[in-house]
């Protein structure tokens, strides 16, 4: 197996995740790299991608698991032609080859960093935006409500799941937060909650991007998918 590092920056983060795995079918075939595909009725490349982004979000570290007929492929080579076939806006920076024994990269991830960008806010307003923080870096607990499939009501706390929170002069928050398959806090439901404790309507755009994403061990211990 191989793992590759891209960015999904600009335009084509508006295209919904399904849409980024048909694309990267479209982008192999057009590199010439030849991807293995499952047996059986409806043969399908076996590939796989770090967890869904959500539309309108960039990124600078998503990863996709490939399966090749020929893994002997130079690994600069392969990142070549995908760049070459690739689409504006999907950069491919870092290739590994994986022991066929590594697990998903879904699983394997439990932390992500993300930075909000209120460029085209009031200095005013992102102070309110700073007092917020400093209010919710204060607290203990942050109970939030949400919906479950079911239909029923569950609360749950999100200040568990919000390891860091830094302010910069720039207009700018980063965030480092749990993105595990057990403890997942979407960045745009923390993202409403600072607005709504500074009473803002967002009617400006803010950039959202994944910065970093990431596996911390129960020691501390932080290691990158390559």
């Amino acid at each position: 197996m191989i793992r590759v590092l891209y960015k999904k920056t600009g335009d084509i983060s508006y295209i919904s995740h399904l849409d980024i795995v048909k694309l990267m079918e479209r982008v192999s075939r057009r590199a010439g790299i030849k991807l293995a595909y499952s047996q059986g009725f409806s043969p399908h490349p076996k590939t796989s991608f770090s967890p869904a982004l959500s539309v309108g979000m960039h990124s600078f570290c998503e990863y996709m698991d490939l399966e090749l007929e020929d893994e002997s492929i130079d690994l600069q080579e392969l990142l070549d032609r995908y760049n070459e076939a690739s689409v504006e806006g999907i950069d491919f920076v870092k290739a590994k080859k994986m022991e066929d024994s590594t697990g998903s990269i879904v699983a394997f991830l439990t932390n992500s960093v993300y930075e909000f960008d209120f460029e085209y806010y009031s200095l005013d307003d992102f102070e309110k935006i700073r007092e917020a923080i400093e209010k919710i870096s204060d607290e203990k607990e942050i109970m939030l409500e949400r919906t479950s499939k079911s239909g029923n009501k569950i609360q749950y706390n999100i200040k568990e799941m919000i390891q860091k929170i830094e302010i910069y002069d720039d207009k700018k928050i980063c965030c480092m937060i749990s993105t595990s398959s057990s403890a997942n806090l979407n960045p745009k439901v923390l993202l409403n909650h600072i607005l709504d404790r500074a009473n803002i309507i967002q009617d400006e755009v803010i950039r959202i991007t994944k910065k970093d994403t990431f596996n911390i061990s129960e020691d501390g211990t932080i290691t990158r998918p390559i």
